[in-house]
């Protein structure tokens, strides 16, 4: 199997320690004879972190990762909070983009949200029925559910994935979890994507059987 690469425009530095903790994962997997690389990479730059969510600053963060990697796949991964309040008109100018930016794979809605796909039943149980209390309607910003979140997730801190965070478990409790995301669009917003969707059926191609049907 041909190897399949992703560069990713990263909102934040979140994300870039996921997806750098995610890779060290998989190369570490076993492959077939005669193959010597993993069948994926998800490929984040250090220069492709946006260091911000807004429309502008990933399109812009965007655009010039493209100027460098002309052929290759880029893809950007933002959180969805700015889009489905509309802060700094984030929503209708997603709505506007040039056909040349592609549509962004969404944390439905924060990091975090992203983040408690991970955990284990009990974990995500506790985690939805804080954010039944209002968060999965109105995103909360990071001071409103921070300090519900690392209740359930004791010395969380952003930017920092411990390095047993992933393993087939918890890439497991993701794909099971997933379905539990938050839904809500109210701008109703269309080319959305969900980042988990694509993570768990990359995987699931790329390493099949390891994932539960």
């Amino acid at each position: 199997m041909p190897c399949v690469r992703y560069i990713f425009v990263c909102e934040g530095e979140s994300e870039w320690a996921y997806l750098r903790r995610l890779q060290s994962f998989l190369d570490q997997q076993p492959v077939a004879v005669n193959v010597f690389e993993t069948p994926l990479r998800l490929i984040a730059p250090r220069n492709a972190v946006a260091k911000g969510g807004s429309f502008k600053t990933l399109a812009r963060q965007f655009s010039g990762v493209r100027r460098e990697n002309k052929r290759s796949d880029i893809r950007v991964w933002a959180d969805f909070d700015l889009y489905h309040r509309n802060d700094n008109r984030c929503a209708d100018l997603y709505r506007e983009k040039a056909a040349g930016i592609p549509d962004f794979h969404f944390s439905f809605y924060n990091f975090e949200d992203f983040y408690a796909l991970h955990l284990d039943e009990l974990q995500h149980q506790a985690w939805l029925a804080f954010g039944r209390q209002g968060h999965f309607d109105e995103p909360l910003h990071s001071v409103g559910y921070l300090p519900g979140f690392t209740q359930f997730v004791v010395g969380y801190a952003k930017g920092a994935i411990p390095p047993d965070f992933i393993s087939w478990e918890s890439l497991s409790n993701l794909k099971r979890n997933k379905a539990n995301r938050p839904t809500s669009n109210p701008q109703n917003l269309a080319g959305i994507k969900c980042f988990a969707d694509f993570l768990v059926g990359v995987i699931d191609q790329a390493f099949p059987g390891r994932l539960p049907p």
